[in-house]
């Protein structure tokens, strides 16, 4: 607000030529900071202070005589006895200025509002604080409406919502010297705030503070999962209102804005009210669906850990929904995912080599066949649950399952892998007889064929094993403009770079040296110009390079360097680079999840740059790896005959150089009715088609809102990335909670799906809301 109509009414009075006095009793000061910007027409402003009154008085009357004054006092006008500036007034005029009225009429509000709007005097002094809240945009003016704005303005919301003027307290920090609390303590607000904290979330105490009001608000929510009773010393904290407050703890803990402020008030709070000594001796089950503190993760982590090395079979149906359900939606999901991911690839691996245990292979070439389609996601499990066990900066708690794996990995496959390999090995003489593409023979059979029809480029990455391949190729498989078929090809012996790589080019003969120098053709092949001038005898139109060479080129350096070819190699090392040093050889599983990513990147860049759309990738040799060390010395070998060592992955890759259209899956309402009845209701979701290259995961976000906007229950996420699922695995069961209010048959409310990640609105379905509202007392009205 402004002073304009101040302003019009001032020059209004000062219109005349005559010269005029014009008093003004601020009785309250609230014009004070204000008073400077008037902009009065030939009239000039003279301020009493209260010891300025007989200077005034000489002044006014003897020094200027001629000019119009507005004089301004910041204090209510004395009695006549005590005002030596009486006489005067008498002959002068006086100026009066409602600032309740003012107000009322700047800012459409009704005038049956002037004694509340009055009884914050303080507030309305300040021109911001009145900007701001006549930004709120209030629509509907009502004795709470008005105080809910008021508040709003202090705690710095922009929306007149006491569920957002509640979160900024609270998420302000401090509780003692909480800088919103005291502003609205200043304002004359506090009560008002406490009582609205009462109305809205059921807190009520003789002598209320933030701190109890937090622990109510995080026991309540808390109180509202659990499944069972808590603590006698927590009961008083219980709010009546466990919906209200479920729904606006959810929404608070689900906003990003506030995640990290929340998880330290959280903290503070767990250790205040001692969660981690009553949690810890209480079953897990009873908390599956609670979030609110981490000791509900800690101590359900532990507990499958537990679990798995207790009993060494696969977890439950139960506790694998529970993995996956508290390491995707749950509040401290991204901080223990990789806690989660440890249980999951450790269970997934116990579950494998159950299976193996179980599998009878009559030859060897049986053997292969069931390595490379089954018994090599062992191997990945694995690695999987190195990869996720290293990110984790304190894995005390996962020892005994980290023992656990190594154990059962060492002892129950591979070891028992090693021998029934070498006993069915024993019935070939040579290793070309086994059935399956041989790598020795890779050029001829897998190459040459394909630069007949178009450019082909072959990416070679050193070490990179099988399991690996499974990985890239699924991954490939994802990608919209990207078909992939996975083979295997068994490598050369022994298994060791020189020898794979040199089998890899085109040759009629590989030989050794004296000093063990491998030749092909009688040609030295270590160097890329070496293997280059090997492949250009049998493809003059090829090039040999490498990654790293390759990846930082331009488009125009790309196109030059390919243009006309027909046959690219490309030579790629990360594994074998990092794993055959013993100061890195335990970062090879992390070598083999940069090898995947990086391929994927160099296939998208050649795609891009030059339109090559068909690849063939394989690798020299795999290798075999334990954490603990497999020989006195080593963690990572390669050089044997183990199928880990022999097996390498071999991938036939097509891209297209156009984009297809691609969109994500759809997720639909299945429940049929549209009547909600009760404050907890459950409903049905499904995704109508499974994840393919075409189609997109996504994650959707699904709640309730009145007609005006207003979210009326907690948002449940629903995450839609099921592959290769019967439609009885697509469905979700989601449960809302919704705010304990009165609720109209007769106003429209609706279910809301928005994407999660870019918070379009996907759709919405009205509802109508038939439930019986409880009042403070839990009768139903």
């Amino acid at each position: 607000m402004n002073l304009q109509t101040i302003q019009e009414k001032l020059n209004e009075e000062f219109r005349s030529s005559d010269r005029k006095l014009v008093f003004w009793y601020d009785d309250n000061a609230e014009f004070a900071e204000e008073i400077d910007s008037l902009q009065l027409t030939n009239v000039k402003l003279h301020k009493l202070t209260g010891d300025n009154i007989l200077y005034t008085k000489y002044y006014l009357e003897c020094e200027d005589q001629e000019n119009s004054y507005l004089i301004y006092a910041p204090f209510p006008k004395p009695s006549d006895q005590e005002n030596h500036l009486a006489d005067m007034i008498y002959y002068s005029k006086q100026f009066h200025a409602d600032r309740v009225s003012l107000l009322c009429a700047d800012l459409h509000i009704p005038e049956k509002h002037k004694e509340q709007l009055a009884g914050y005097s303080k507030f309305w002094r300040s021109n911001d604080r009145i900007e701001k809240f006549a930004a709120l945009g209030i629509e509907n003016y009502n004795p709470e409406t008005i105080e809910i704005g008021l508040l709003a303005v202090m705690a710095d919301v922009k929306t007149p919502d006491f569920e957002e003027v509640l979160k900024s307290v609270i998420i302000s920090g401090e509780y003692a010297e909480n800088k919103y609390i005291t502003a609205f303590d200043k304002m004359g607000l506090l009560k008002c705030f406490w009582h609205l904290g009462e109305k809205y979330y059921g807190y009520i105490e003789e002598k209320p503070n933030l701190e109890k009001l937090v622990v109510t608000l995080l026991i309540t929510y808390t109180a509202h999962r659990f499944k069972g009773d808590l603590p006698k010393s927590w009961q008083p904290f219980i709010s009546y209102k466990k919906n209200d407050v479920a729904v606006f703890v959810s929404n608070l803990m689900n906003n990003m804005l506030y995640k990290d402020q929340f998880d330290l008030i959280a903290e503070q709070i767990a250790v205040k009210i001692k969660a981690n000594d009553y949690f810890k001796n209480v079953s897990v089950e009873s908390f599956f669906e609670c979030d609110t503190f981490e000791v509900f993760d800690i101590n359900i982590i532990k507990h499958l850990a537990s679990v798995l090395v207790s009993n060494t079979e696969p977890l439950s149906e139960d506790y694998q929904e529970v993995i996956t359900k508290r390491s995707r939606k749950m509040h401290f999901a991204t901080k223990y995912a990789s806690h989660y991911r440890t249980i999951e690839k450790a269970d997934q691996l116990i579950e494998e080599i159950h299976k193996f245990s179980k599998d009878r292979a009559k030859d060897v070439d049986e053997v292969i066949k069931l390595y490379t389609t089954k018994w090599a996601y062992i191997d990945k499990h694995y690695r999987d649950f190195y990869t996720a066990f290293d990110l984790i900066e304190s894995n005390d708690s996962l020892h005994e399952l980290r023992n656990l794996v190594e154990n059962i990995y060492t002892n129950n496959y591979l070891m028992k892998l090693a021998i029934l390999w070498a006993e069915k090995l024993e019935t070939v003489s040579s290793f070309a007889q086994l059935l399956g593409q041989k790598q020795y023979n890779f050029y001829n059979l897998i190459v040459a064929p394909t630069t007949k029809k178009e450019c082909t480029v072959v990416i070679i990455s050193d070490g990179f094993r099988y399991e690996c391949g499974i990985e890239l190729h699924n991954r490939l498989k994802e990608k919209a403009n990207t078909s992939s078929e996975l083979l295997s090809m068994i490598s050369v012996l022994p298994s060791c770079t020189r020898l794979g790589m040199a089998a890899l080019l085109p040759h009629k003969s590989i030989t050794f040296t004296a000093d063990h120098d491998v030749m092909v053709d009688g040609e030295p092949c270590v160097s890329s110009e070496q293997r280059e001038k090997i492949l250009k005898r049998y493809n003059s139109r090829s090039v040999v390079t490498t990654y790293s060479e390759v990846m930082p080129l331009t488009r125009v350096a790309v196109r030059k360097l390919m243009t006309g070819q027909e046959l690219i190699y490309i030579y790629h090392k990360q594994v074998d680079a990092r794993g055959d040093h013993a100061a890195t050889e335990n970062e090879v599983f992390s070598a083999a999840q940069e090898s995947i990513d990086e391929i994927m990147k160099l296939i998208q860049k050649l795609t891009v740059d030059k339109s090559i759309t068909n690849y063939i990738i394989t690798a020299d040799h795999g290798f075999m790896y334990k954490r603990e060390k497999l020989d006195e010395s080593q963690n990572y070998v390669h050089g044997g005959a183990s199928l880990q060592e022999v097996i390498v992955p071999l991938l036939k890759v097509k891209t297209e150089r156009y984009k297809k259209d691609v969109r994500n899956v759809e997720v639909v309402l299945t429940s049929l009715s549209r009547k909600i009845t009760n404050l907890i209701t459950y409903l049905d979701f499904i995704q109508t088609e499974n994840v393919s290259d075409n189609l997109q995961p996504m994650k959707i976000k699904v709640y309730f809102e009145s007609d005006s906007g207003e979210k009326i229950s907690d948002e449940e996420l629903i995450i839609a990335d099921k592959k290769n699922a019967p439609p009885e695995k697509r469905q979700f069961h989601e449960k809302f909670t919704f705010r304990n209010r009165r609720y109209s048959k007769d106003e429209k409310y609706y279910l809301v799906m928005k994407d999660a990640t870019s918070d379009i609105e996907l759709s919405r379905h009205e509802f109508i809301l038939d439930i019986a509202f409880a009042d403070e007392f839990g009768f139903s009205l």
